[in-house]
């Protein structure tokens, strides 16, 4: 059976039929996707992909609550995903919390600020569980933090 709750602009949104929030994790790193994915799955539905494109294809297919996106990927990166979500009125309400292994100068978090989807700029060498609480918390509504 299918259930819809309603988000923050009146639309209605498609919920997970057990009721648990969906989140996609991306990054081409596969053992940190899993880690992350294996840390998440005792509280959210996780769709784990390797690329933006992956995870464009997942967004469209609706419902889901969170994106934690790297954005040194092969293809499709994470900055060209943030472009089309912010083009897209379907997707640019999802939040994205970024992890990234590289070292946030003022001029990368400036580029990723403008993108008022990006609620959190994290990067790997944070421990997995303070990770998973920070995209926990964004789940529960929290807003932006950390730029």
């Amino acid at each position: 059976m299918v259930t819809y709750n309603y988000n923050c602009n009146g639309r209605k949104k498609e919920m997970n039929p057990d009721g648990r929030k969906k989140i996609v994790v991306l990054d081409d790193n596969e053992i940190f996707a899993e880690l992350l994915a294996a840390a998440m799955e005792e509280h959210c539905q996780v769709l784990v992909g390797h690329t933006g494109l992956q995870g464009i294809a997942y967004f469209l297919e609706g419902g889901v609550d969170a994106v934690v996106t790297d954005i040194s990927m092969p293809d499709f990166d994470g900055l060209r995903m943030l472009e089309e979500m912010s083009r897209n009125p379907a997707l640019r309400h999802i939040p994205v919390i970024v992890v990234t292994a590289t070292h946030f100068t003022r001029i990368s978090r400036d580029s990723l600020s403008r993108y008022s989807q990006v609620m959190r700029m994290l990067n790997k060498q944070e421990s997995v569980s303070k990770i998973s609480a920070e995209v926990l918390d964004v789940l529960a509504g929290g807003g932006r933090c950390g730029f």
